[in-house]
């Protein structure tokens, strides 16, 4: 994938179901750079979404596509990550609160040669992130309490995404990207990207619309604002 300033990565949590293989082509097709896999227990978040044999099939379908599995899911064990490694993923963030060693199993993901991300709920403290750099490809900030699709953007979470650039910028020279999940619209993106968001992972507001590549061209007019 080229290095681009900003990255659209398409929810499928947002997609039908019924015809998922075509809504990742849709949007693919319209522009986005990542797919967003979204893996819910019932448990950890009160919603149940997809196992990896949804992703291996994706995989042969779309060889070339970046899969983002984000897993919220409790707990996070090296079984579930070679899971979702062996289906295809390209990275894999987590939740702190449903793995105990962070830094191992952000090791782990690495060492099967993906990116590695940490993921923060609204209600998550950033400052844990200041042990973790030399692990962290990327942190996503949820800007929702996970578990569902279509939910308002919290306002105090674009803040949050400020607070992790300052602590990134000043506490490592490595290169982390942020990615923000939850409420993200045609209205609110190039806020989120002024606040230091480089990925913007889009749901509703995208597989929402009737017109699809037009949503993507609105994302895509915002942050060239």
């Amino acid at each position: 994938m080229a290095d681009k300033r900003y990255l659209i990565a398409g929810s499928i949590l947002s997609a039908d179901l019924l015809r998922l293989g075509d809504d990742v082509q849709d949007a693919l097709d319209a522009g986005s750079d990542v797919i967003h896999f979204d893996v819910m227990d019932f448990h950890f978040v009160p919603n149940l979404t997809f196992g990896p044999m949804f992703l291996k099939q994706l995989r042969k379908r779309f060889p070339d596509a970046v899969f983002d599995v984000h897993l919220m899911v409790d707990p996070v064990d090296d079984a579930i990550v070679d899971a979702y490694a062996d289906a295809g993923a390209s990275w894999i963030s987590f939740h702190p609160e449903a793995c105990p060693h962070a830094e191992r199993m952000l090791a782990h993901i690495q060492s099967r040669g993906l990116k590695a991300g940490l993921a923060l709920n609204p209600s998550t403290p950033p400052q844990m992130l200041s042990y973790l750099w030399d692990r962290l490809d990327f942190v996503l900030v949820m800007t929702v309490n996970p578990g569902y699709g279509g939910q308002k953007l919290i306002p105090a979470c674009v803040r949050k995404v400020e607070d992790v650039r300052r602590m990134a910028v000043k506490e490592t020279a490595r290169k982390i990207l942020i990615e923000v999940d939850g409420g993200v619209s045609a209205a609110n993106i190039r806020e989120i990207a002024d606040a230091g968001a480089r990925i913007f992972v889009v749901g509703s507001a995208f597989f929402g619309q009737k017109d699809r590549r037009e949503a993507m061209r609105g994302f895509q007019k915002a942050l060239e604002a």
